[in-house]
């Protein structure tokens, strides 16, 4: 799981029973899940320089609010790259590893973690609930949990300077917060800009920190084990250095063209979702025409947004919030984020359908007070862009998508982020004969199966495993013990399976 732009709030929530868990979603933003509590990683002996390379020993604890952590020794590491590589002798930048011990008697090529977001810790994943996934890779080779250029542990870390807010009084909509996060972001430009190149805070840039990496360890090849947007750094290397890889490992696969999401693939995933409210007698009880329904809510919110009176939780104070279609819109796509998100879908969706609109309030003063933003996160994306095609595409189908557009974000901060746009031959399909396992889940409307589909013909070598009831984030890795079989297996040469198929949504309801 992945830093997100800009974490969900916490603290004292109002008492209504029937809004409380709605605050369980990820922000919508399109950060991937939650973050653990903060690893721990203490020093046991001597750093060891190697040119611009520094091995530290440590002792790595899990998180630091475990009840036991596991403790294990590991080695830390530190790689001084150029900011610019096509500058080698300007300034300088650090990334950040942990290295896990290989257990196998002949260890393969390394294995490197690539975190998801664009923003996400490969540290904090490993520390996390995906620790034992980490340690059973070991079987194969040594485990590297990769920080990526820009992200926590490594230097600079980039954070806004402040937080933005967009207004209680106003349903969410592009115009308006292309109006609220312009200055925010021109001041965190600013501020940032006059110690770092912000345009180079790009996949390009980070694949070569990568092909840095495998230098400074002495790797003839590396494995590359990516999430996520982490698929999308990986693609980057392999097309920069085809002959350094291995073999891959992409789960959740977001190719060269797509950062920007495309509104008829969300469409389809929600409507597989309603098929499975339908396929339970129970819910299709509950729910008969769910999906019609739902439409008919959005078409209500459009026309006339509803004002709702709810506490703030962090003051206590009772506020008023506009909702309109684009919050509700948000706030479906975010509970289609994992499994256990989507199981809420009816307990918290029913209430709105008759009318009751406070825990979709809640929600949106949640997602809209004290917004952080990460310098990298911008860039990457906004560098990334897509292709003109891609964007048409786009705009044709938010206008009859259910869930209309959710690039709004993207829309929004990337008009104004001082990024350089890395053109549409970076955003040109990949070829390479690596072999490579694509994860995917059939739930998945971050990075849906067809994303998988889409980069195939280009690896001849290249095989799709599809979770068939799995969303994005852990459900890619821990829902199944058959995936990390699956894992292991591929990248000790074995032919992987295809298909994986995990038990029945079990929804609940109010």
């Amino acid at each position: 799981m992945n830093t997100p732009r800009s974490g969900p709030a916490s603290g004292r929530v109002s008492p209504a029973a029937a809004i409380l868990t709605f605050l369980t979603l990820a922000a919508a933003s399109g950060g991937c899940g939650s973050r653990p509590a903060t690893p721990i990683l203490k020093t046991t002996g001597p750093p060891v320089v190697e040119g611009t390379l520094t091995r530290t020993p440590i002792r790595f604890s899990t998180t630091e609010h475990a009840v036991r952590p596991t403790v294990i020794d590991a080695e830390e590491g530190r790689l001084r790259v150029p900011e610019r590589h096509a500058d080698p002798d300007g300034r300088r930048i650090e990334v950040h590893f942990v290295r896990f011990t290989s257990t196998a008697d002949r260890p393969g090529p390394p294995i490197v973690y690539l975190a998801g977001g664009p923003g996400g810790s490969g540290t904090w994943s490993s520390s996390g609930d995906r620790f034992a996934l980490f340690q059973q890779m070991r079987q194969v080779a040594d485990v590297i949990a990769y920080d990526q250029r820009g992200t926590w542990g490594t230097e600079p870390y980039m954070v806004c300077p402040g937080t933005w807010s967009y207004p209680l009084d106003r349903p969410w909509e592009e115009e308006t917060l292309r109006g609220v996060v312009a200055p925010f972001l021109k001041e965190c430009a600013g501020h940032w800009g006059e110690s770092a190149d912000l345009s180079a805070y790009n996949t390009v840039e980070s694949a070569e920190d990568l092909e840095a990496l495998r230098v400074a360890l002495g790797a003839e090849k590396l494995n590359l084990w990516g999430t996520s947007y982490g698929t999308h750094l990986a693609m980057a290397y392999i097309r920069a250095h085809p002959d350094r890889v291995h073999r891959a490992v992409l789960a959740g696969i977001e190719g060269p063209d797509h950062t920007y999401k495309l509104p008829a693939r969300i469409d389809e995933v929600l409507r597989r979702v309603d098929e499975a409210i339908r396929a339970d007698q129970r819910t299709q009880a509950a729910a008969p025409d769910f999906l019609g329904s739902l439409e008919k809510l959005v078409g209500q919110l459009e026309r006339e947004p509803v004002t709702v009176r709810v506490e703030n939780p962090k003051t206590g104070e009772v506020v008023s919030v506009v909702v309109g279609a684009g919050d509700l819109r948000r706030a479906i796509y975010s509970v289609l984020g994992e499994r256990e998100d989507i199981e809420l879908l009816l307990e918290r969706g029913l209430p709105m359908l008759k009318g009751d609109f406070s825990g979709l309030a809640l929600l949106a003063l949640q997602q809209r007070l004290g917004r952080r933003e990460l310098v990298m996160s911008l860039s990457m994306d906004c560098a990334s862009g897509a292709t003109e095609a891609r964007r048409e595409a786009i705009r044709s189908q938010q206008k009859t998508a259910l869930l209309g557009d959710q690039n709004v974000w993207l829309n929004a901060a990337c008009s104004q982020w001082p990024a350089k746009d890395l053109g549409d031959a970076y955003r040109s399909p990949v070829e390479a004969t690596v072999p490579v396992l694509f994860i995917s889940g059939s739930l998945d409307v971050r990075t849906p199966q067809e994303n998988a589909e889409d980069v195939l013909p280009g690896f001849p070598n290249g095989h799709h495993l599809v979770i068939e009831g799995g969303s994005h984030d852990d459900d890619l890795f821990l829902s199944s013990p058959e995936i990390a079989e699956t894992i292991v297996a591929f990248l000790r040469g074995e032919q992987p399976r295809e298909r994986i198929v995990l038990d029945p949504l079990r929804f609940k309801l109010p």
